[in-house]
């Protein structure tokens, strides 16, 4: 069976070590391998998957050149890049042009880290030259808790409400640790979410009963590697009495179709890429 990992973190490896040390901290967290290409592949090829999308962040707006440059350069039979983009980017139209040259699908957000709100006038302007870009963003709380949470779902809802035509992709099946807040703002609601980080952190009849209720034609298998390899993530998905057409479309066929790949339809495009 077909499988996607539709949210995994690595690095260069000259700032593999650096980059992932800084998360460790912030998170206090251990991480389940290097958090860099090799990495991710054998952790990759333990679980049969195919291919990653690959979520960069851009944790500063000098950032987002050179972390483009890189993550599309990567191996495209085995990644899915998506762009790193800040609200504060001096020139998102000529990035996202060059994204767009490059055939990336999507832009991943951590407003946490990349120190907005979800609120901001920045992003909100951001979001207006999206487009045809899925928006994979962090959902919920942090690993490592924080005392103002820019991702609840209630202010992930009021986003989607304000750009009910932009394709958004919440991470952490709605909202890490915020699952009760998922099912009063965000189930069946037309966003997807993905599972990463969610199996072992959330009872398994509870993301059964959301996955139903929200539809699994909507959710995205997800390990977010380096915290979770996509093995338990998989292990997790095995376990939870889907049925095989379920079971394919979260490993593969939801993402194929997100994104227009594998032969999927492209769902929600207006223009193509």
């Amino acid at each position: 069976m077909r499988i996607i990992d539709s949210h995994t973190h690595i690095f260069p490896d000259h700032v593999a070590e650096h980059a992932l040390g800084a998360l460790v901290e912030a998170y206090q967290a251990a991480p389940r391998g290097p958090a860099t290409v090799s990495g991710a592949l054998a952790a990759m090829d333990e679980a049969g998957v195919e291919k990653a999308v690959v979520c960069p962040v851009a944790t500063r707006p000098e950032q987002v050149v050179s972390i483009n440059r890189w993550v599309t350069s990567l191996d495209r039979e085995r990644f899915l890049p998506f762009g790193a983009m800040h609200p504060d980017f001096a020139d998102p139209e000529e990035e996202l042009a060059f994204l767009r040259d490059q055939d990336v699908r999507g832009i991943k957000l951590q407003p946490h880290f990349q120190g907005y709100t979800v609120e901001s006038p920045a992003l909100l302007r951001m979001f207006e030259r999206l487009g045809d870009f899925v928006a994979l963003i962090h959902g919920g709380q942090e690993i490592k808790p924080i005392p103002f949470v820019p991702t609840t779902p209630e202010r992930l809802r009021a986003l989607h409400d304000r750009f009910p035509n932009q394709r958004m992709v919440i991470a952490h099946l709605g909202g890490y640790q915020m699952w009760e807040g998922v099912e009063e703002h965000l189930l069946g609601q037309d966003v997807y979410f993905d599972l990463s980080f969610t199996f072992d952190r959330l009872d398994d009849a509870t993301i059964a009963r959301l996955v139903a209720a929200h539809g699994p034609e909507r959710i995205l298998f997800g390990s977010d590697y380096p915290w979770m390899t996509p093995a338990a993530a998989r292990a997790g998905v095995e376990r939870m009495g889907w049925s095989e057409e379920e079971k394919r479309g979260i490993l593969a066929g939801n993402a194929e179709r997100l994104l227009g790949i594998n032969g999927g339809s492209r769902e929600g495009a207006h223009t193509p890429f």
